[in-house]
């Protein structure tokens, strides 16, 4: 089977410059933010005034203890939607300018 390539580029570049606009798109815009009643830290980038990205820098089943007590009663913690105090914590310092939205 053989790959497409735009004229002029190899195959190594393309998967290169993919890799580069993936680590762009996956970390440009993340900010740190701590859980106000907890400390559990992650990164949050709003695409929007909707859309919230969040990236834990930790397990949440046990650096959160929202998440801890449902994951111990038998959740699945990819189920678990989010922490109701890690998004207010997140609505805060969005309306602290802590985290930008795009406008």
């Amino acid at each position: 089977m053989s790959t497409w390539a735009k004229a002029g580029e190899s195959t190594e570049e393309l998967r290169a410059a993919t890799r580069l606009e993936t680590r762009e798109f996956l970390e440009t815009g993340l900010r740190p933010v701590g859980c106000r009643s907890c400390a559990t830290r992650v990164l949050v980038r709003k695409a929007s005034a909707e859309h919230t990205s969040v990236q834990w820098t930790a397990d949440p089943a046990t650096s959160c203890p929202e998440f801890a007590a449902r994951v111990s009663a038998g959740e699945l913690s990819a189920r678990i939607d989010g922490c109701p105090k890690l998004r207010t914590s997140i609505e805060l310092a969005v309306a602290e300018g802590l985290v930008e939205v795009p406008k």
